[in-house]
């Protein structure tokens, strides 16, 4: 049922529902792309003579300068009525591409409902208001495990290295490189940021600011203002007394215990689709529940191939738990929360629903990985005479 074509009155309606939901967050959302608008802004300091890390919203990479100079031309209400679009366009390509990772397209009854839950999910919606560069990094780490699968491996690190140069948050699929012994894309998805780095960070001015102001910055978890919205464990437990060493202990377990699943399960094999996406679910997983800060919306960047391995037996999206972790998540259901933390702070309320769902979901992926039922490899059908053989999945053994 999910794999086959729903009708064009289904299609319709979801891209109906989302524009316009989109065309309610460029007109009258309430954030107007406040976070693209700090990083453009920052960036325009340039043109002035000064540096980007001056500001204080500034909390990116030297390589991603390119990425928001190119849109300094646009005025700050171009880019309130336009960024919201092309973030949408980049979260439908994710999407896409992990449907393509699994044999299936957009206008499977599976794709459909995935674009009616851009409008309705809070994560999703959240990202588009605030114009958060968040988008672009959930879109390319679909894009790099559909061209992982294809054994397409050097193409896959371009997509990974550029996402970093953006906004470095896929630096942990690293290690996919690393268990699957693609050294050159392992080479190439870190050359690419540091080369940008390299080449872009001499010609700023007073560059050092990164090491001495936006680094340490980012290392203390931000400020007072963004911390509610936090959702990592370093955050959130803090909240209910445990601090300290206790804290310590806890993100050192949880990185290490990533870490070993998702070695763990990559030696598992399996249908190579799905262990490239439960292997790099496991590490990024991880990293969001250990680093800080972790938004709410830091879940889209694994949830698309979660999702779309639904087609595939052995997926963890085939539990229910799955599902319910991710009902207040769902825009309509915002008022179900978890009122204990601070004393039922609404900011506290959405931070604690994503990380109910990462801890959920880790351990679902957890419990699948230490049973060792990874869903059996994808048969390959014998090529007919004549005509052309099926769409190769690529595995470890595929030359780079």
């Amino acid at each position: 049922m999910l794999k086959s074509r729903a009708p064009w009155v289904a299609v319709a309606g979801a891209y109906a529902l989302l524009v316009q939901e989109l065309v309610r967050i460029s007109l009258t959302g309430s954030m107007h792309s406040m976070d693209n608008l700090l990083v453009v802004d920052a960036v325009r300091r340039l043109l002035d003579g000064g540096s980007p890390y001056e500001s204080d919203r500034f909390l990116y990479p030297p390589s991603s300068v390119p990425f928001a100079l190119a849109l300094t031309p646009l005025s700050d209400t171009q880019l309130e009525r336009l960024f919201p679009f092309g973030l949408a366009a980049l979260l439908l390509l994710g999407w896409w591409a992990a449907l393509r990772l699994f044999g299936v397209g957009l206008r499977s009854w599976l794709g459909v409902a995935g674009v009616a839950a851009f409008a309705l999910f809070n994560p999703a919606v959240s990202v588009v208001e605030l114009g958060n560069w968040t988008a672009p990094v959930a879109a390319l780490m679909s894009v790099a495990l559909l061209l992982m699968g294809r054994g397409r491996w050097l193409a896959a690190a371009v997509a990974i290295g550029l996402s970093i140069a953006v906004k470095p948050m896929l630096v942990p699929i690293g290690l996919v490189f690393l268990l699957a012994r693609k050294w050159r894309g392992l080479a190439v998805a870190a050359g690419i940021p540091v080369a940008a780095c390299a080449v872009v960070t001499p010609l700023l001015p007073e560059p050092g600011l990164f090491f001495t102001r936006t680094l340490p910055f980012l290392l203390g978890g931000q400020d007072e203002f963004a911390r509610p919205y936090d959702s990592s464990l370093p955050a959130m437990l803090p909240r209910i007394g445990i601090d300290g060493a206790p804290l310590a202990i806890v993100r050192v377990a949880v990185i290490g215990i990533a870490v070993a699943a998702a070695v763990l399960r990559w030696r598992h094999g399996g249908d190579e689709r799905l262990r490239l996406v439960d292997t790099s679910a496991i590490l990024m997983i991880g990293t969001f529940l250990v680093s800080t800060p972790a938004f709410g919306y830091y879940p889209l960047v694994v949830l698309p191939p979660l999702v779309a391995s639904v087609l595939v037996r052995g997926s963890v999206a085939r539990s229910v738990w799955f599902w319910v972790a991710l009902v207040p998540l769902v825009r309509p259901l915002q008022f179900i929360g978890i009122d204990f933390l601070d004393g039922g702070h609404a900011e506290y309320r959405q931070a604690a629903k994503p990380l109910a769902w990462m801890v959920l979901a880790g351990t679902l992926l957890l419990v699948r990985t230490w049973r060792g039922e990874p869903a059996p490899p994808r048969p390959e059908l014998p090529a007919q005479p004549g005509a052309r053989g099926p769409e190769r999945i690529g595995t470890t053994s595929s030359p780079v």
